[in-house]
């Protein structure tokens, strides 16, 4: 009997283990190493010409809305860029319900173009 049991409990746990990859969960050091690495990607190119330059909302709030707006050349590799960026955004908003996050609720605002200045991309406002 104490056999069937070890061997049923062995299949139950390989069996979880079959289907991790789809139901990963991510850890916050995992999210903020992927903020890192965005940030480093964004951070890559110097700001001369402000039309080589976009800007993109990153973060999830709990309450809606991104944490902040990040700037980025169009130099890089775009594509690869916005979908870490997406992911990332998905990635936190799950997060924020699994765990019950709250946060300020203030609304970021979103900036009406990038200006370089010191070789750093600066966001305009009106």
């Amino acid at each position: 009997m104490k056999r069937y049991i070890v061997i049923l409990s062995v299949l139950i746990l390989s069996s979880c283990q079959l289907f991790e990859s789809e139901n990963r969960v991510y850890t916050l050091e995992e999210l903020e190493l992927l903020y890192a690495e965005i940030k480093q990607m964004a951070e890559s190119e110097t700001c001369n010409n402000s039309n080589d330059w976009g800007y993109v909302a990153l973060g999830s709030k709990p309450c809606g809305g991104p944490w902040e707006y990040i700037a980025y050349s169009k130099k890089i590799n775009v594509d690869d860029f916005l979908k870490k960026v997406k992911q990332y955004n998905q990635l936190q908003a799950e997060d924020n319900k699994r765990n019950n996050r709250f946060s300020d609720c203030m609304y970021v605002a979103e900036p009406k173009g990038v200006r370089c200045e010191n070789g750093k991309p600066i966001f305009m406002y009106d």
